[in-house]
């Protein structure tokens, strides 16, 4: 459970930052490349997964929340295991 909390806190840390950086001149010409550019496009980060101004944070923001909601999958296993 502790390190269920450490890892949502984590989560929140990273939110914070990306809100404060979000918008400013350093972080607004990031390249991607074709591919990044064709999965930028899709669906999913245009209409349904859109919380940021600059795409980058998007991507970053939803393998977090991947890695936060998976998290507790990988505990039980280890739990499991012992």
């Amino acid at each position: 459970m502790r390190n269920w909390l450490i890892q949502i806190g984590f989560f929140l840390a990273l939110n914070v930052l990306l809100l404060i950086v979000d918008g400013t001149p350093l972080v607004q010409d990031i390249a991607f490349g074709s591919f990044g550019d064709k999965m930028l496009q899709t669906k999913l980060f245009t209409d349904w997964f859109h919380f940021y101004d600059t795409p980058f944070f998007n991507v970053v923001l939803l393998f977090a929340l991947a890695h936060v909601l998976l998290f507790p999958f990988y505990g039980i296993k280890l739990k499991k295991q012992k």
